[in-house]
């Protein structure tokens, strides 16, 4: 029973992950492996999208919606052809060869090669272009010399390591391990973290959220003020960011299933699935590694255990975790817009680019605001090291460099004057806000970042040599340099978090994500994956220049090994045993729900109407009865607003029998039962509600159903202030 319940979550996950999307990135007509990494972050922005359309228009709320509305946009984008793919001819008879500062100009020649060679060529060196005789390091070959240099397999990207990986097979397994390697590592870390499937996070953050994604369900509209009006009074909502809490209900409403199971899979997919994806599109399109390289990219996915699995439990932020598991495709956005992508075939059209940024940066902003701020710490650096790259290139007298600057020079000078209104206009008003210290000094810090470790754990040299290798392997063998700055920028944020103190800098660098060390931390995963998967393959590609045997399928074999290796020292570092540790107790202890706790909630369909009011305390978990049991509740969160009677009845519901006004509060708002879980409660606080501590002992309710000492009671008849019995 339990496996069809499963299959059909996953089922409906799948759907409502990629469905929506799926006719838009058909029609932009995407190489295979963009088009899988794209299709959440549209279906995403479709979702998000339809969502306020249908608030705006009264329709009530279901998959139907981005779905339907993914297919006009898809329709649209097809009629007017915008995903044409450029042709690997077009380059006009006696034109000269493009020549630029970096990959984004330079065309390896393979467009004279057959099929099997093709996607290889494409992308090629500037990575290769520094263990490749025809091509210099900082100059670009002539269209002669390249030509000779892509007519032999070996000097195909990826061929000259492995010549397995070189064929259209090769290449597709490549992607297929990389993404299995790096999935699976996510998914076996995850699941025993988790406990299993069906847990629940036993995490602040988590009561919203599951109980978030029941009241769109129940109000049939999935807005984001609907979700943000949850917790406020009528006629006071305020926007939520609420994509993560719109696709869990769309799960929910196609599995039939219940919101704890599918919101543990949608993160799960999140995590396993589209993070490595994006990461290896990123390698794949906007650097020239080979298929060692996309293979590297996916299978490190988890190796930075920061990222994803800090956010699956800690908080627990799955809307940061929806906007970062997507964030590699905003570096890889940014990377081609300012033409530091290689050219060939993977290289974006600007029809692509013109649906594709403003659907995924929107997806970003849209699943959590922080997002914004990530994609500005590591997507700016790269802008001006693309103006400063051009600028060299107008010196040396390089065509196009001119036209090429005269547009980078006011995009970035835009995206810098707007990003620092955002960085301000957004970030909590208070710096009392920013409740989060430093746990280390500064040498430390430096230290936890360059070897990957989580907040607040031990350092890991062997990470870090590895880290600092392949950095330096990328600064002297590739063009993809921007990956180096992109690493610094978000390093640096790191250790500033990790040690700075608590003053008025501290809050200028942090307060946006109001200094929390787990949420900033988190984002180094984005550049030092790809930094990592360049500079394998640039160190392999070297070795196979020395050890011809490495040429061949040995080599390819190699790379697994190498991505298996590096998994391992990740894996059986200090820092992931701490992180670990702390990371199971998130999911495992009971502090919000106990197994009994839980088992009563899911019984209370079969005793309670549906049109009855619970009154419930969300710091012992009693609330997520209006998720798990979706029965209306007189609290869903721990912080929310309410009218006065709301409050009486908190404090005082156990006087019922003895004070009239409190009798025709619970008569007013409808509250004919109330959930007693004991007085322990989240956070070591304790009875919060004294109004749910003794309302058994003192006549106002009695016990229909107990399950351990978890109890659900009845409200009892009592006298109102006019003298007649009520309930």
């Amino acid at each position: 029973m339990d496996v069809l319940r499963v299959l059909a979550v996953l089922g409906a996950s799948l759907v409502v992950l990629g469905g929506p999307g799926l006719p838009t990135v058909l029609a932009l007509r995407l190489r295979p492996l963009t088009a899988l990494a794209v299709l959440t972050p549209v279906s995403a922005f479709l979702i998000t999208a339809s969502a306020e359309l249908g608030h705006l228009l009264s329709i009530p709320w279901s998959v139907l919606s981005p779905l339907v509305l993914g297919s006009v946009l898809g329709g649209l984008l097809w009629s007017f052809g915008i995903g044409r793919r450029r042709s690997r001819h077009t380059r006009r008879a006696g034109a000269p060869e493009p020549v630029a500062h970096d990959a984004a100009e330079h065309r390896v020649a393979a467009e004279d090669v057959d099929d099997t060679a093709e996607d290889g060529a494409d992308a090629a060196p500037p990575d290769s272009q520094t263990v490749d005789t025809a091509h210099d390091t900082e100059g670009a070959a002539s269209p002669a010399s390249t030509t000779t240099a892509a007519a032999t397999t070996t000097d195909v990207p990826g061929a000259t390591l492995g010549l397995a990986l070189a064929t259209r097979h090769g290449r597709a397994l490549a992607i297929l391990l990389g993404l299995v390697i790096g999935g699976g590592y996510i998914l076996l870390r995850a699941l025993d973290m988790m406990g299993g499937l069906f847990r629940v996070n036993q995490t602040y953050d988590n009561v919203f959220h599951l109980n978030a994604v029941r009241h769109i369900l129940r109000l049939g509209d999935g807005s984001a003020w609907v979700v943000g009006g949850m917790t406020s009074l009528p006629g006071e909502e305020s926007y939520y960011p609420a994509l993560w809490h719109q696709s869990v209900s769309l799960v929910v409403q196609l599995s039939g299933q219940d919101i704890v199971l599918a919101s543990n899979f949608v993160m799960l997919l999140l995590g396993t699935v589209v993070w490595p994806l994006a990461l290896m599109a990123l390698v794949r399109t906007a650097t020239s590694a080979g298929p060692a390289g996309w293979l590297a990219a996916g299978a490190l996915a988890g190796v930075a255990s920061a990222f994803p699995l800090s956010v699956m439990s800690w908080g627990v932020l799955l809307p940061y975790l929806y906007s970062l598991s997507m964030m590699p495709l905003v570096l890889m956005l940014i990377v081609h817009l300012v033409r530091l992508a290689p050219d060939g075939e993977q290289r974006l059209t600007g029809g692509q680019l013109g649906v594709l940024v403003p659907a995924v940066f929107g997806a970003v902003a849209l699943a959590h605001p922080q997002g914004v701020f990530v994609a500005l710490v590591m997507g700016v650096p790269v802008m001006v090291w693309a103006v400063l790259a051009t600028a060299t290139d107008l010196v040396r007298r390089r065509p196009r460099a001119g036209i090429r600057l005269a547009v980078l020079v006011p995009l970035t000078a835009l995206v810098i004057v707007v990003g620092h209104d955002i960085w301000y206009r957004f970030r909590p008003v208070e710096a009392s806000a920013a409740v989060w210290g430093p746990n280390a000094t500064t040498e430390e810090a430096i230290w936890q970042t360059l070897t990957l470790a989580p907040n607040a754990t031990p350092i890991w040299l062997p990470l870090g040599v590895l880290v600092a290798l392949c950095a330096l392997a990328v600064l002297i063998g590739s063009r993809s340099r921007w990956l180096v700055l992109a690493f610094l920028a978000a390093g640096a944020l790191s250790v500033a978090t990790r040690s700075l103190p608590v003053d008025d800098l501290r809050y200028e660098l942090t307060g946006n994500w109001y200094s929390d060390n787990n949420r900033i931390t988190v984002m180094l995963a984005t550049a030092a994956v790809p930094l990592l998967a360049v500079g394998l393959d640039l160190l392999l590609r070297w070795a196979a220049r020395l050890l011809p045997v490495l040429r061949g399928t040995a080599g390819a074999v190699l790379a697994v090994a190498l991505c298996l290796a590096i998994i391992a020292v990740g894996y059986f570092s200090p820092s992931t045993e701490v992180s670990k540790r702390y990371l199971e107790r998130e999911w495992r202890n009971d502090n919000l729900l106990s197994d009994d706790e839980r088992t009563l909630l899911l019984m209370l369909p079969e005793v309670v109407p549906e049109d009855a009011v619970i009154a419930t305390n969300a710091w012992n978990g009693s609330s997520l009865a209006y998720a798990i049991s979706d029965r209306e509740v007189l609290n869903t969160f721990m912080s929310f607003q309410a009218e006065d009677e709301v409050h009486l009845l908190n404090g005082h519901l156990d006087d019922a029998q003895r004070d009239p006004e409190v009798c025709d509060a619970a008569e007013d708002l409808g509250v004919d039962y109330a959930l007693d879980f004991g007085p322990k409660e989240l956070h070591d606080r304790s009875a919060t509600y004294t109004g749910l501590n003794e309302i058994s002992e003192t006549g106002a309710a009695e016990v229909v159903l107990q399950v351990g000492d978890a109890k659900l009671l009845r409200m009892l008849p009592c006298r109102g202030t006019d003298g007649s019995m009520n309930g």
